[in-house]
């Protein structure tokens, strides 16, 4: 995992080890999609069925289908019931965008935040039986990027075509 929190990039996270920059300027999007929801799990399922089918209809890979929908489960669960605490009164915000070649998503909730780097790592014997961080560890993954901000209340991400 990453070693260092740097201002808003707060964990710029690639599996090869390299660092993200997310620059979206400069990419040509096929699709998009921005909305802004009350905590509800029903509408964040909504929302990765959509984005899914898209992906799907793009005809990308089982495999990086499967990343793509596990990543916004994941992403989208936290800001609702963690962020939020599935309070309705709380909203999450969700932008999606797509071309052929990649997937950026930004999930925003009202919460207090969280610190990535002080999650114990799922992996280690003794903290296999804890019931949190594995979510954190699959999103990091399953993305080509990753990364939150310092309040740790956005996560941006992307997933690069195979």
């Amino acid at each position: 995992m990453p070693s260092e929190i740097k201002g808003f990039t707060c964990i710029p996270y690639r599996p090869d080890g390299g660092h993200a920059t997310m620059n979206q300027e400069d990419v040509s999007w096929t699709w998009t999609k921005e909305c802004t929801f009350p905590s509800d799990m029903g509408t964040a399922h909504d929302l990765v069925k959509e984005v899914v089918e898209r992906v799907r209809s793009d005809q990308w890979n089982d495999k990086d289908i499967f990343a793509i929908e596990l990543v916004l489960e994941e992403t989208l669960a936290n800001a609702v019931k963690h962020g939020n605490d599935s309070d309705p009164s709380k909203m999450v915000r969700f932008d999606c965008k797509l071309n052929k070649e990649k997937v950026y998503v930004r999930v925003e909730d009202e919460g207090e935040g969280f610190d990535p780097q002080a999650l114990a790592d799922p992996r280690e014997p003794e903290n296999q039986m804890v019931a949190s961080g594995r979510g954190v560890l699959l999103v990091q993954h399953f993305s080509t990027h990753v990364k939150w901000n310092d309040r740790g209340n956005v996560i941006e991400f992307e997933k690069e075509r195979c």
